[in-house]
């Protein structure tokens, strides 16, 4: 153990010396290691997600230039500069009224634009701050600390002083959502959509899409939307009185169904419903068919409260190696928080509940379990040349009723990560861990083994194909445990994940919906 004991020191160390970078948002199934691949996709993701338009370059560029061009020194008390060009201006510098005809073209210093789509009449006032498009307009938004808006509509009243306006029968994006609607209602801190539809899916006819009398956006934060649809391909597949969407990064995307098949289960279909019943509180259900053992449903009622999260599940589980468990039921504490301004979080898990599980020409294993573990893991660490550094640790304690087991001790984890081009990307690792399935009553939730190297390699093919190779070597018993093979196509705004266990002898598909 004092080799243990070294390690971890040096984890310390690189801990608190080294620089901070953010961590990934989403996570895959394997037990190769290939996750560590996910860092790169999201960061590949969030650029994406992120790019500016030429249009949007262009409007900060003409922004910029208002401010850089001004005579005197800026007026808080007033509406922002604002620049009007059109085919014939009409004026008035007592009243501030303003005529234009034929095409339009307005853009304010806070880096808002608008533009009549047709030829026609648009008038306003610069005295109080106001613009009225009758006809087809375009509207751009990218003032800091608000939605980033794209969208084309009719009827358009913007009050740039007071930064409100409406617009009607309008189609676009706010944020990262796409969306349409009868009427929008635009406010400095939100935006609100009557009669709409919003989707992540960039498709002409999206894959899927949620319908709402009314879509309240705030920015990096939320989405509440009331009398829902929730659709796929164009058919409504349940409603919901209300539903609120998480919209910080790394957050759950909206409740569809996920479809697959594995060696173990056979085909199946899950889903999960989320019900908000008190402030802080929700309800899950998510029934679960497979083709070989029917139904495996389960059930959660979740209380959250900034950094803790207290759950009581009933039903059952599976992990990624098909391994199933029963809660019935299970109390889990979860707290999780960043230490100070460091690069540090650290985590704290705690469950206890009654487990069980089914043994083939045995008696069910029926326990008391009672899980806790202290974890700490840093930001990413960036090296020279591309390279990632990924580190984590904890202390943990299981114990078990049904044979009066107890396991304690360290776990940890030092991963590197290396993206060569936009195609090739590889990583490494090495993980300990005092549970495992070798000495797990329940071989639910666990490693395979006590030390294990996992290392592979990720081809992308095209836009829409990535291949990844992924190998864990059981370093004890000094034997390869896995080879994974992995191919992930994009269809429309799916995803296919196909998965070949090549020393199980068995195969994984999933269709699930593209976090982008």
């Amino acid at each position: 153990m004092k080799n243990g004991w070294k390690l971890l020191a040096g984890i310390a160390m690189a801990l608190v010396l080294s620089p901070q970078y953010a961590m990934a948002d989403y996570k895959s199934d394997t037990d190769t290691g290939a996750d560590r691949l996910d860092f790169i996709e999201n960061r590949r993701r969030f650029i994406r997600e992120n790019a500016l338009t030429d249009e949007q370059k262009k409007l900060l560029e003409d922004a910029k230039h208002i401010k850089d061009t001004l005579r005197k020194p800026l007026d808080p008390t007033k509406p922002v500069p604002t620049v009007f060009e059109g085919d014939d201006l009409t004026y008035d510098q007592r009243t501030g009224e303003f005529v234009a005809k034929g095409k339009v073209h307005i853009v304010q210093m806070d880096a808002h634009q608008f533009d009549s789509e047709e030829e026609g009449v648009v008038q306003g006032n610069t005295i109080r701050g106001e613009i009225e498009i009758p006809g087809k307009a375009h509207m751009l938004q990218l003032t800091p600390d608000q939605s980033r808006i794209t969208l084309d509509g009719y009827n358009t009243f913007y009050n740039y002083g007071e930064k409100t306006g409406t617009m009607d029968e309008a189609a676009g994006k706010v944020d990262h959502q796409y969306v349409t609607g009868k009427r929008f209602e635009f406010y400095p801190d939100h935006v609100v959509i009557y009669n709409g539809t919003s989707t992540k899916c960039n498709a002409k006819v999206p894959d899927y899409h949620i319908a709402a009398e009314k879509i309240t956006i705030w920015p990096n934060d939320k989405m509440i939307m009331e009398k829902v649809k929730v659709c796929l391909k164009g058919k409504t597949v349940y409603t919901k009185d209300q539903m609120v969407q998480d919209l910080r990064p790394g957050a759950k995307g909206p409740e569809y169904p996920r479809v697959g098949y594995n060696s173990s289960d056979g085909v199946w279909i899950a889903q999960e419903f989320t019900y908000p019943l008190l402030p802080r509180v929700d309800g899950m259900v998510r029934p679960y068919y497979s083709s070989k053992h029917g139904a495996r449903s389960r059930g959660e009622l979740t209380w959250i409260n900034a950094d803790s999260s207290f759950r009581v599940a009933y039903g059952y589980y599976s992990d990624i190696d098909e391994h199933w468990v029963k809660r019935e039921p299970s109390f889990i504490y979860k707290h999780e928080r960043r230490i100070g301004t460091t690069p540090l979080h650290y985590v704290l898990d705690y469950e206890i509940g009654k487990w069980k599980r089914k043994q083939d020409n045995a008696a069910d294993i029926e326990s008391t379990h009672r899980y806790g573990r202290l974890g700490v893991y840093r930001d990413p660490i960036r090296l020279p040349g591309n390279w990632f550094l990924l580190l984590s640790g904890g202390y943990q304690i299981t114990k078990e009723t049904y044979d009066d087991s107890t396991r304690k001790g360290f776990d940890y984890t030092l991963a590197t990560l290396k993206e060569f081009d936009k195609n090739w990307a590889a990583y490494g690792a090495f993980e300990y861990s005092v549970s495992n399935t070798t000495n797990s009553l329940f071989a639910y939730g666990v490693n395979d083994v006590a030390k294990a190297i996992k290392t592979g390699l990720s081809y992308r093919i095209g836009e829409h194909d990535r291949l990844v190779y992924g190998i864990q070597y059981d370093m004890e018993n000094r034997t390869l445990k896995d080879i994974d093979y992995y191919w992930y196509h994009d269809v429309h705004c799916a995803q296919i994940i196909l998965r070949y266990r090549a020393k199980r002898k068995s195969w994984q598909v999933r269709w699930e919906f593209i976090p982008w």
